[in-house]
């Protein structure tokens, strides 16, 4: 059925069409004279601050905005001497450049990942986004399967690398704000998502890198300086889930399944405008397996010289502490069973702990009913430690010295000339702090 149209549109669809034409010529054109390898060099210069980058090739695509990046290699940069750098590789990048998007003012990347040779199960695939061209924010949709876990920068929380493959999922808004003259990202402001896991086949550990142990004692730690041989702990599976609100990061799920022990992580972070001043406060608790004793004896035994000590609920503990660029992983016991209680209010500042007894001079030996109490340690008001026995009637058996005036343990009422023998009715109030 033919439309009727009066003489005024057809003029004003003759000229849309004609619009419409030189637009499509022009993307086309566009397309075909895009200066790929001048693009190629503006992406190096962009990431190059955080990463040695390598192309191998770019080509252009015959769809508008279209681009094929070939063997794009990004190589971290170790902050610290003890930092092992870690490498991704793609092998294939496509990348569609969204033309509506720029005519709103924004840039729309999708991009697809082929990230190992004739491999397409190995694969990263999504959507970034930057607003006002990133002088706003940017936003992230990302997914991947069969991500190569030695690709990935999880050293630095373990320790050891991660290998085997593993399905991501991201969903971040990070917003970009003015700091100190310049446009820099605000994390404290960013929303997002999380998800990390293994189906299957992933380790702790690839049998080369070396456990570098946390000792407290320095001779023993110049001893393992170069580390301790680890082969691997094999994961059965693992489901991880992270979200970022409210100016913190916290690993909400951590579910593992393991033959060869148990591992528990607890991760938080509050996250400051520039992520690596982040404050961490984690905890890794975990412990190696009969299982894995007879499998692997190397690694049950350079998990139990980890350097963390093994605590009440039977695993090892690692405390993980500081701002994220500096992040330390300490021999402290942590986790959902740690609790810390304040001293009640008005209490002295005066901390009293047993100490192993030794045994007195042969001059000195005790006699039934001298009322000697056991050695304690104690910590004077001025952090000054003293450890001696305590006598009702002082080392000489006189009258005990008088506090000196004013202060606090003299308003305590001298903890250490209050200590009477066993059963004589009088409470020690220094032993009484003890509990």
């Amino acid at each position: 059925m033919a439309i009727d149209l009066s003489p005024r549109m057809r003029t004003v669809v003759r000229y849309a069409g004609i619009a419409l034409a030189g637009i499509v010529v022009f993307v086309f054109a566009l397309q075909m004279t895009l200066p790929v390898d001048r693009a190629k060099d503006k992406v190096i210069e962009a990431l190059s601050p955080s990463y040695d980058v390598s192309i191998g090739r770019v080509e252009r695509g015959f769809v508008p905005g279209r681009v094929y990046v070939y063997a794009l290699s990004l190589r971290t940069r170790a902050t610290r001497p003890d930092e092992q750098p870690t490498t991704f590789f793609i092998d294939r990048l496509q990348v569609d450049v969204g033309i509506f998007a720029l005519m709103r003012g924004n840039l729309s990347v999708d991009f697809d990942a082929r990230l190992e040779p004739n491999n397409k199960d190995a694969h990263l695939a999504g959507n970034i986004t930057l607003k006002g061209f990133g002088k706003r924010g940017y936003v992230v949709h990302a997914g991947g399967h069969g991500v190569p876990g030695d690709d990935l920068p999880l050293r630095a929380l373990i320790g050891l690398p991660m290998t085997g493959k593993l399905d991501i999922d991201v969903a971040l808004d990070l917003p970009v704000e003015a700091r100190g003259g310049k446009l820099a990202t605000n994390w404290q402001k960013a929303d997002g998502t999380f998800d990390f896991g293994c189906p299957s086949g992933c380790t702790f550990g690839d049998g080369k890198t070396k456990l570098k142990p946390i000792l407290k004692n320095h001779s023993q730690q110049a001893i393992v300086a170069d580390g301790i041989d680890f082969g691997k702990v094999i994961m059965d599976s693992i489901d991880a889930h992270a979200d970022i609100k409210g100016g913190t990061m916290t690993v909400t799920k951590f579910d593992s399944k393991t033959n060869d022990g148990e591992i528990h992580v607890d991760y938080a972070m509050k996250l400051e405008p520039d992520i690596m001043d982040s404050m961490v406060t984690g905890c890794l608790r975990f412990k190696g397996s009969d299982a894995l004793l007879k499998r692997d004896r190397k690694t049950y035994d350079a998990i139990n010289l980890s350097g963390a000590e093994r605590r009440e609920d039977g695993l090892f503990h690692i405390s993980l502490t500081d701002r994220l660029r500096d992040m330390k992983r300490l021999n402290l016991e942590c986790g959902p069973n740690v609790h810390h209680q304040a001293p009640p209010e008005g209490a002295p500042h005066v901390t009293l702990r047993p100490t192993m007894p030794t045994p007195p001079p042969p001059s000195e030996e005790p006699r039934p009913g001298s009322g000697v109490v056991a050695p304690v340690e104690r910590l004077e008001p001025g952090g000054e430690h003293l450890a001696r026995p305590l006598r009702p009637g002082g080392p000489a058996g006189g009258a005990p010295p008088p506090p000196p005036e004013g202060s606090a343990m003299g308003s305590a009422g001298s903890a250490e000339g209050s200590a009477e023998p066993e059963g004589s009715g009088s409470e020690n109030p220094a032993l009484k702090n003890m509990e």
